[in-house]
């Protein structure tokens, strides 16, 4: 619609404990699993339109290993190969995988792997799954939580300004808010390729040793979902991290928990949307309701902690 993308598609995650964070997937947040490969588990939302969302994979440590866009199109996908390979941070084709087609890596600034793809496999229900709904890819047969999509992804990154001119210059992303701490070094930062408020978080750590994430994030249809959700994660022994709250970038409803391998996983809703080709970023000082609107349910120091762990340079 804006750019060269037109949606966050998929993200590997390592997890020490793969079936137990797949178990807590399934039957806590409500994602069905698609298919196994290769020690791989594919999942997704009920609300996904395409044969993933996520794929856990085994690892020493809880870690985003690649994230997947899909492109605006063929042509967008050509394009956004050969614009990313101008600037050097190209790392080639990759052939056809279980769920999509062909790709083009790269590592953004920040040194985290991304691909870019096209051709998608659609997910088809079973008949029993199937909506009596056409616009919708199954029946809606909330388990848990019951997470509709995938939404967003945020990364720590010691480049955050050079994330933000790559997304926006090579991929043409909209560069939506970000704030500022008290010697105007920019902290965090939102651009997106659609009409939220981003569906990339930048969190700006200039000591950040690179190729680090800091959540997941999966929508939920209504801001009362998230409250609702609090109470089935507390009671399926899983505790939130930070909310039920409010950002007041974007202005979504939000809490953040962690999977059994250790990740941070954000439920989200709400929050307003922009069509603004012409938007110009608006600039928030940090602690003046950005991450938290209200200003009176402070951040707990777990949340700085980001995935891999790894010592700031």
């Amino acid at each position: 619609m804006f750019g060269l993308l037109s949606q966050l598609a998929h993200a590997e995650l390592e997890s020490p404990r793969p079936e137990e964070s797949a178990a807590f997937f399934t039957e806590v947040l409500g994602l069905y699993e698609t298919e196994r490969d290769g020690g791989s588990i594919y999942l997704r939302a009920w609300g996904d339109p395409f044969h993933h969302s996520l794929v856990i994979s085994e690892g020493a440590q809880p870690r985003i290993a690649h994230v997947g866009w899909r492109t605006a199109g063929a042509e967008a996908l050509e394009g956004a190969a050969a614009a990313i390979e101008a600037t050097g941070l190209g790392e080639g084709w990759q052939e056809p995988v279980l769920g999509h087609g062909r790709a083009f890596r790269f590592r953004s600034p920040g040194g985290n792997l991304h691909e870019v793809f096209w051709d998608a496999d659609r997910y088809v229900a079973p008949e029993a799954q199937r909506s009596t709904l056409p616009n919708r890819p199954q029946r809606f047969l909330p388990v848990g939580v019951g997470a509709r999509q995938i939404d967003h992804i945020t990364f720590v990154t010691p480049k955050i300004m050079d994330d933000v001119a790559f997304w926006r210059d090579t991929l043409g992303d909209r560069f939506m808010e970000f704030a500022v701490d008290e010697n105007d070094e920019v902290v965090f930062a939102e651009v997106t390729s659609n009409e939220q408020a981003h569906d990339i978080g930048l969190v700006g750590v200039a000591a950040a040793p690179g190729g680090q994430t800091h959540h997941l994030a999966y929508w939920l249809d209504l801001p009362s979902e998230v409250h609702r959700a609090a109470d089935i994660l507390r009671e399926s022994g899983n505790p939130v991290e930070w909310g039920p709250a409010r950002h007041g970038h974007g202005e979504n409803t939000f809490l953040y928990v962690r999977e059994p391998g250790g990740h941070r996983i954000e439920l989200f809703s709400g929050g307003y949307r922009n069509y603004q080709p012409d938007w110009e970023p608006r600039k928030w000082l940090a602690n003046s309701g950005g991450v938290e609107m209200f200003v009176n349910n402070p951040m707990p120091e777990s949340m700085f902690e980001a995935f891999p762990a790894g010592e700031r340079r």
